[in-house]
C-alpha cells in the first residue's frame, strides 16, 4: 500500500503548488478555500490540468519505481511472509509519517481539491471521460504485463520465484531481476494512485491503511497469482464486496438498513475469512496459473519433435 499512496501524494503536491504558483494564491494551501479555488481555476483552465494530470501520472511513476528498487535490497535476505511483513511495515511508517508531517499532504487534514482533469466537460460528462481513461490505461498495463510475462523475462521471473537458489547457480542475478520486478510492480502502483487521486478529489494519510493491503491481496488471491486475467476478476468480485458493505450503497438505495454494529467491521472479516477459505481450499484462485507462452518455447517443442526418433512400423515392408 505504500507503493500506492505515492500516487496521491504526488498528486497533492504538484496540484496543489503548481496552481498556487500559476495563480499566485500565497495562503495555506490545505485549507476548504485553497482546495475550492483550485477546482474553480481547473473548470476554467483545461490545458494547465490536463498537463498537471499527466506530469503526476509520469512523476508517480517514476518516483514509484525508484522506491521499488529501494525496496528490492530487503527483499535480498527475505522472502515470503518475511517480506510481506516488511513491506507492510514500510507502508505503515510512510503513513505515520505523512499524517504528522503536514507539508506533504496537509497532515490530518489531507490535502482536498485535486480536481478531475476533465471538470470542464461538466460533473457527470467529466467522470465519465476520466473512466474511459482509466478503462484506457488499465488496458495499456493488462497488455504491458501480460507481454512481459510471456517473454523469456517472464519465464526467468518465475524461476526465480519458484527457486532462487537454482536461478543462481544457472547464471542469472536474482538481485536484478527482483529490483526490475519491483520497479515495474512499483509504477504502476504509483500510477493506480494518481488514478484514484484524481477520482476521489482527495488525499488523506489515513485512506492508505493495512486493511486497503489485504484487500488488494484477496483480490490477487481470488482471481489467482500470477495471473493477469484472475488478477482482473478478483478486483471487480472484492470491488463489489468493498461497496455492497459500506452504508453510502444502501442509502444511494434508498434503503434504510439498521445493523446492531458496523457494516464497515463486517467489510474485514469478510476479506479475511475469505483469504483463509482461499488459501485452505483453492489456493491456485478462480483461474490457476498458465505456463508461458514464448516464441522460444514453440520453437523449441518443434524442434523435439523434429529429432525424436521415429518408430519402425512392423508391417512396413
Amino acid at each position: 500500500m505504500f507503493f500506492l499512496s505515492i500516487g496521491p501524494h504526488i498528486s497533492g503536491a504538484v496540484v496543489a503548488h503548481s496552481i498556487a504558483a500559476l495563480t499566485g494564491y500565497g495562503q495555506d494551501l490545505f485549507t476548504a478555500q485553497a482546495a475550492n479555488a483550485r477546482l474553480v481555476y481547473a473548470a476554467a483552465n483545461p490545458g494547465p490540468i490536463l498537463g498537471l494530470f499527466v506530469a503526476a501520472l509520469a512523476l508517480a511513476a517514476a518516483v514509484g519505481a525508484a522506491f521499488g528498487v529501494l525496496a528490492s535490497y530487503p527483499a535480498l535476505r527475505l522472502r515470503g511472509d518475511f517480506l510481506a511483513i516488511v513491506l507492510i511495515a514500510v507502508g505503515e511508517v510512510g503513513r505515520v509519517f505523512v499524517r504528522t508531517y503536514e507539508p506533504i499532504a496537509g497532515g490530518n487534514i489531507g490535502t482536498g481539491g485535486i480536481p478531475n482533469p476533465f471538470v470542464f466537460l461538466g460533473d457527470r460528462t467529466g467522470r465519465v471521460a476520466f473512466s474511459l481513461v482509466t478503462l484506457g490505461l488499465v488496458l495499456g498495463v493488462f497488455l504491458f504485463v501480460e507481454r512481459i510475462s510471456n517473454t523469456p523475462l517472464g519465464r526467468l521471473l518465475k524461476s526465480v520465484r519458484d527457486d532462487e537458489l537454482v536461478a543462481n547457480v544457472l547464471g542469472k542475478r536474482a538481485p536484478l531481476v527482483k529490483a526490475q520486478v519491483l520497479a515495474v510492480g512499483s509504477g504502476i502502483a504509483g500510477i493506480a494512485g494518481v488514478l484514484w487521486a484524481f477520482w476521489y478529489q482527495t488525499v488523506a494519510a489515513d485512506d492508505f491503511i493495512p486493511q486497503t493491503t489485504f484487500l488488494v491481496v484477496a483480490m490477487v488471491l481470488l482471481g489467482g497469482a500470477a495471473n493477469h486475467r484472475g488478477a482482473l476478476v478478483g478486483a471487480i468480485v472484492m470491488t463489489l464486496l468493498d461497496h455492497v458493505t459500506r452504508p453510502s450503497f444502501y442509502s444511494i438505495l434508498g434503503l434504510d438498513v439498521r445493523l446492531p454494529f458496523d457494516v464497515n467491521y463486517l467489510r474485514y472479516i469478510l476479506i479475511g475469512v475469505l483469504i483463509i477459505l482461499i488459501l485452505r481450499f483453492r489456493s491456485e484462485g478462480i483461474l490457476p496459473e498458465r505456463p508461458v507462452r514464448t516464441p522460444a518455447l514453440a520453437v523449441a517443442s518443434a524442434g523435439r519433435s523434429h529429432t525424436e526418433p521415429r518408430s519402425e512400423d512392423p508391417n512396413r515392408s
